[in-house]
Parts: structure tokens; C-alpha cells; sequence
């Protein structure tokens, strides 16, 4: 597959930072952190056509919005390591499976998602599973996961409930990332869930990741399990002390995806304090704050 017009792999490999974090779109959930020690990691990256080749003769197939921004190949070049917060194609790119392997470059996932990863075709070799409430180092980020609320829970519109397998692991999770003097949160796919914003200020998250696309009840008869709308991103990351914000999950799949827009003029006029920040070929560079 040819590199994208869009492609930001030669400005990631220029980055040096001296210090803090620099943060990269690659499109839908995915973003690539690049830390003071020169190490990157992905998370969520969706780089292949597997979904879309997979979808196509669906009735209604997969179209994305918007070429991914890194190739699969310039993606496990590039990185040092992949998280991924849930099993959905977009997330979880099938597409990837051979590619990171052969490079080399593992995989940290929740634990409840290792089945569909190695279904996949993920080998038990390339995957680290992580617990909710588990920190380890991850390429001189730490990392810990917190649960997501990303399931449907019964009947009627908008009730959401965490991921659970049989066994009762998560099969969807956030991740707070330490590194650079910063602490970020990447929230996955998830909607609010109560103490979601207690648990972030106690981790003094001071720059949040977070999915505008929301949902609807359109949407969810579809199976397509919602997200946080923009202006439920903006009161999270108020909530909870955050000074940036950087939406995700807003240019991913025609017929689902969010409004930079809206959310950068609801934050301004209700949360003038909080800055809204979406990266471009260059990044956003995170200086240290702590």
C-alpha cells in the first residue's frame, strides 16, 4: 500500500524532543506518543483496509472519512510498542497482526481481549496482557489501565455498562500514561461512568484523549456501541483538572464520527481555561508540567 498523502511518518522521526511528550492523530482512536527519552508508542492504531476489505460486501460496508496517517509498515518502524484499549477492528486492526509481529514490536492489550487478538491472528508471543488497576512500564511510559464503559446494558437507548468476558476480565479499558513530566489519558472507546473523573484528578491527569463521535439511538440499533458526545469530552477533562484536551475518534468511519468544531466552541465559551488541541503534521508537543 503506498504511503498517504497525509502521511506523518518523516515528522515523527525528525521529533526530538528534549523533554515532555509529543502527540500525534493517526486517525480514529489512534495516537502516537513520542516521549523525552525518544521512544514511541501507539495506541490504537488502525492502519491496514482490512475492515473495509472485510466489510465490503456488507450492506452497509466500512468507509473511511479519511486515509490512515501512517502506513502499517511506517507504523511498526516507527513504534516501540502498540496498546490497545478494546477488540473492534478499528481498534484492534486485524490488519496489523503480521506486520507488528514480524518487526518485532509488541503488544499490550487487557486481558479479556486476548482471545479476539490471537483470533486474529496475534501470536501468544507478541501480546502483554494487562489487568484494570495493573501499572507497568511500557518504553519508559508507565502505564495503567482503568475500565471502560463500552457495552450495551439492556433494553433502551443509551444504557452502557463495562466489558466483561465470561470470566469477568476487561475487554475494554483506558490507559493512563505517565512519561515526559506529563500524565495522559486515552480513554478508548468508553461513555462516562460514575468516579470516572475521581479516579483521573487522583492520577492529576493533566491532559485527556477522548472519543466525540458519541451516539444515538440510530446508531446503537446498528450495534455500533456509542461514545462520549464532544461536549461530555470537554466536562470530562474539566471535571477532572485536565488543562488539554485532544479530541479522538472523530474522523474514523463514514456515518460515525464528531465534531472538532463543536467541541472547540463549546469549550471556549463554557471551559475557557481548558485548551482544546488537535495535532497536525507536525504534532502537539506536551511540555513538563509536573
Amino acid at each position: 500500500m503506498p504511503a498517504p498523502e497525509s502521511s506523518i511518518a518523516d515528522a515523527v522521526r525528525a521529533a526530538r524532543p528534549a523533554d515532555g511528550v509529543t502527540v500525534w492523530l493517526l486517525g480514529n482512536a489512534g495516537v502516537l506518543l513520542v516521549g523525552s527519552t525518544g521512544r514511541r508508542i501507539a495506541i490504537d492504531p488502525w492502519t491496514s483496509d482490512w475492515l473495509e476489505v472485510h466489510s465490503a460486501a456488507d450492506p452497509d460496508p466500512v468507509v473511511r472519512q479519511r486515509p490512515a496517517r501512517l502506513t502499517s509498515a511506517e507504523l511498526a518502524e516507527l513504534v516501540d510498542a502498540v496498546l490497545v484499549t478494546h477488540e473492534h477492528p478499528d481498534h484492534l486492526d486485524p490488519g496489523l497482526a503480521r506486520t507488528l509481529t514480524a518487526a518485532g514490536v509488541p503488544v499490550h492489550l487487557p486481558r479479556g481481549c486476548v482471545p479476539a487478538a490471537e483470533a486474529c491472528g496475534y501470536p501468544a508471543s507478541a501480546l502483554r496482557p494487562l489487568e484494570v488497576g495493573q501499572e507497568g512500564e511500557v518504553c519508559g511510559f508507565d502505564v495503567a489501565a482503568l475500565p471502560a464503559a463500552h457495552a450495551l446494558a439492556g433494553d433502551g437507548y443509551g444504557r452502557y455498562t463495562q466489558w466483561l468476558d465470561e470470566r469477568g476480565a476487561h475487554r475494554a479499558v483506558g490507559f493512563l500514561v505517565r512519561g515526559g513530566g506529563r500524565v495522559l489519558f486515552h480513554g478508548g472507546d468508553t461513555v462516562m461512568w460514575p468516579g470516572l473523573q475521581d479516579r483521573l484528578r487522583a492520577a492529576r491527569v493533566d491532559t485527556c484523549l477522548l472519543p466525540i463521535n458519541g451516539r444515538d439511538w440510530l446508531r446503537e440499533e446498528r450495534g455500533l456501541v456509542g461514545n462520549l458526545t464532544a461536549r461530555e469530552s470537554a466536562d470530562l477533562a474539566a471535571a477532572c483538572g485536565a488543562e488539554v484536551l485532544i479530541p479522538v475518534h472523530f474522523d474514523g468511519v463514514v456515518g460515525n464520527t464528531g465534531s472538532p468544531g463543536e467541541l472547540v466552541d463549546y469549550a471556549a465559551a463554557t471551559y475557557p481555561r481548558l485548551t482544546v488541541a488537535i495535532p497536525g503534521r507536525s504534532g502537539v508537543h506536551l511540555p513538563p508540567i509536573l
